[in-house]
């Protein structure tokens, strides 16, 4: 979505904001203690060797596990070696749980004819509304009494999605952070917090924006913890432009996008810094010519992001070729692949989430792990939390940690076998309907017999330069 420019009084605050990033505080996020990085440690526990030197952290949009994988090794199989944690078949979930008379919503697969579907309200109201007290029975009221929010992909519309997990490994209890929309939740996979003003704010107003940039200025990030170290990483998005020109224009390549969070501090636009922000078709090339940083964090463009209002099967196409990339290159065997889906965009998932935290987490994300040391057709029922990526990161690189939630927060170690050897690597049909599942796949460099659209590089709208300004999913 677009935002009109600042004007008046509220530009020229936000400029002064801005020129002294740190000079006004921040009333400390809700979510956080704010009190800046703990000092850098080597790791305590875990493996003694990974094998990891690069991580790469794939975010796309605004699905939860049940919508991608709810159907997904219900029953053990030749392809199943567990079973996942998705609704029974058959499920029929009560449009008001106080309510019988009403009736209820019986789940339903999605055709291929149902890959773009309508832009469902995620958000700081929507999202409690669905959890309904704990319950997670007010789906169908947070979305104006509409079925979409039970409909359900499965082994033929997401092939390739299913093959990844059926490759390596799935997460079938791994929680987005915040019931609310994409901007909070992104900052919590780069900081363990995330500006108040982000909660329950789309930044419209000029007060808000003005708000917004002063409590990111004052946020702690992985950056902070980056900062003076040899570990390389990039943020792969799209280049800051200047400072002043970011606060001046609402739009997808500003210091108020969603889906970068760090355009918002100040710190991005040192010298230093903006080398760190990338154009996303830049990591084709640093795949390629040997320049692949440690820390990856990878956006696609909105209509490859799995946001509905876009063709869902663009995204799979996408994911499908990052993974080939990286398989087909030198660093397939140190590298380790998160893909993750930042909001639950208003989609029904059966588990309510954990209370463990003081002010809770959102529903379940998809979270598949793809590397040579993932367990293959594993699905770990290990709890894990956006949180933990950020922890991982950090704890691989002996960063330290920024708060009480990434310190704590449960390491994805079991997602992984780093005692055993490291497998060959496995490319993945780049069409999705020229894929199956389960699918039979080969090694780089023996010919296109079996998989004839296996690790081509297409990306024909990698950069999203042709997206017509307004179209759905642009931050949300």
């Amino acid at each position: 979505m677009i935002r009109a420019p600042l004007t008046g009084i509220a530009l020229t605050l936000v400029v002064l904001a801005l020129i002294t990033p740190t000079a006004i505080p921040a009333a400390s996020p809700s979510r956080s203690t704010n009190a800046g990085p703990v000092p850098r440690a080597s790791p305590l526990w875990g493996p003694s060797n990974t094998h990891i030197q690069h991580i790469i952290t794939v975010i796309l949009e605004n699905h939860v596990y049940d919508s991608l994988f709810g159907s997904y090794c219900l029953n053990l199989g030749a392809y199943c070696s567990d079973t996942g944690n998705g609704p029974a078949p058959g499920t029929c979930v009560p449009r008001d749980l106080m309510n019988a008379s009403r009736g209820c919503v019986p789940l339903f697969n999605f055709t291929a004819a149902q890959f773009v579907t309508p832009d469902m309200q995620h958000d700081w109201v929507s999202a409690p509304e669905a959890y309904d007290n704990g319950t997670n029975g007010g789906f169908y009221t947070a979305e104006h009494n509409t079925t979409e929010p039970f409909g359900e992909y499965n082994a033929s519309t997401v092939p390739i999605y299913w093959d990844l997990a059926e490759e390596y490994a799935l997460g079938d209890n791994f929680f987005a952070a915040n019931l609310s929309y994409s901007l909070p939740n992104h900052w919590d996979l780069l900081a363990g917090q995330a500006p108040n003003i982000s909660y329950d704010s789309y930044l419209k107003s000029g007060s808000d924006r003005v708000s917004y940039l002063r409590e990111a200025n004052a946020t702690p990030s992985i950056q902070d913890l980056l900062n003076g170290t040899n570990v390389t990483w990039k943020y792969y998005d799209y280049p800051l432009s200047p400072y002043n020109s970011s606060i001046r224009t609402y739009g997808w390549n500003t210091a108020y996008d969603y889906w970068n969070p760090l355009a918002g501090r100040g710190e991005s636009y040192t010298p230093w810094n903006t080398t760190h922000f990338a154009a996303r078709t830049d990591l084709i090339g640093d795949v390629q010519n040997g320049t692949l940083p440690n820390l990856s964090w990878v956006v696609p463009a909105a209509n490859e992001s799995n946001h509905p209002g876009y063709n869902l099967s663009l995204g799979e196409d996408w994911v499908s070729q990052l993974v080939d990339l990286v398989e087909n290159s030198s660093y397939w065997g140190s590298t380790a692949i998160f893909v993750l889906w930042d909001d639950y965009g208003g989609w029904y998932d059966h588990v309510v989430p954990p209370t463990e935290l003081s002010d809770g987490l959102s529903f379940r994300s998809p979270l598949l792990v793809i590397s040579p040391y993932a367990r293959e057709n594993y699905i770990s029922h290990e709890f894990v939390d956006f949180y933990s990526i950020l922890h991982y990161e950090e704890w691989t690189f002996g960063l330290g940690c920024l708060t009480t939630y990434d310190c704590g927060a449960p390491l994805p170690f079991d997602f992984f076998d780093y005692n055993g050897t490291a497998r060959s690597p496995l490319l993945f049909p780049t069409v999705w309907n020229q894929a199956s599942y389960p699918a039979p796949l080969q090694s780089p460099g023996a010919g296109d017999t079996l998989c004839p659209n296996c690790g081509r590089l297409t990306w024909p709208s990698w950069d999203g330069a042709n997206l017509p300004p307004g179209t759905p999913g642009m931050g949300d």
